[in-house]
């Protein structure tokens, strides 16, 4: 077989790949573009929205897969997770500064949410009060309202951080009294909780 002579092809063998690069260019820029406008809209509906601060595109997949989790979470128990348990479900493999993010916006404590050889630098105290008569029941998930007040009309009720269907870009309703000052509260007077009457 004769070798081919590619001196009179070169030219057109030339053009043609640059024709075939700039078809495979607009491609992926087309393909990018959607990927990037996909992400755009997941934004809006995961906890971090754009009018927060606009995540990273991987940051934005594992913060909407720790999303699903804990709204799975939340139908398989039917019950509403405290601040905590819902910002560690969140912030599950995401970054530090994600993670300080969604600490601020359930107002938790973001050392609360390191892993637990990283918390253990910093406090050796427990997250909650232990107190046995109270281990079957954990204060924080208590209204911590008199019995003849509606838990959610009270201002001492827990904070409401939950999205309305209609309004996912929304940002959670903020509550009067954060988890922090429930705890503080109990520590002082654990007692106080128990005496209220009808």
């Amino acid at each position: 077989m004769r070798p081919t002579d590619t001196s009179n092809f070169a030219p057109a063998e030339i053009s043609k790949r640059k024709i075939r690069r700039v078809k495979a260019n607009g491609r992926e820029r087309a393909r990018m573009h959607g990927l990037n406008d996909a992400l755009d809209n997941l934004r809006e509906y995961i906890p971090i929205t754009t009018k927060h601060q606009k995540l990273s595109k991987i940051e934005t997949l594992r913060l909407a897969r720790n999303y699903i989790n804990a709204l799975q979470q939340m139908l398989q128990t039917n019950e509403q997770p405290t601040p905590l348990e819902y910002a560690h479900t969140l912030a599950n493999g995401l970054s530090q500064t994600t993670t300080n993010m969604l600490a601020n916006l359930l107002q938790v404590q973001p050392r609360h949410l390191l892993p637990p050889s990283q918390f253990d630098m910093f406090s050796d105290a427990p997250l909650f009060p232990q107190h046995p008569q109270n281990l079957q029941n954990p204060p924080h998930h208590q209204s911590f309202c008199p019995s003849s007040e509606s838990p959610t009309s009270s201002s001492c009720s827990p904070p409401q951080y939950y999205y309305s269907p209609n309004q996912p870009s929304a940002a959670p309703l903020q509550a009067t009294c954060d988890l922090a000052q429930y705890q503080q509260m109990y520590l002082q007077n654990p007692n106080r909780f128990s005496s209220y009457s009808p």
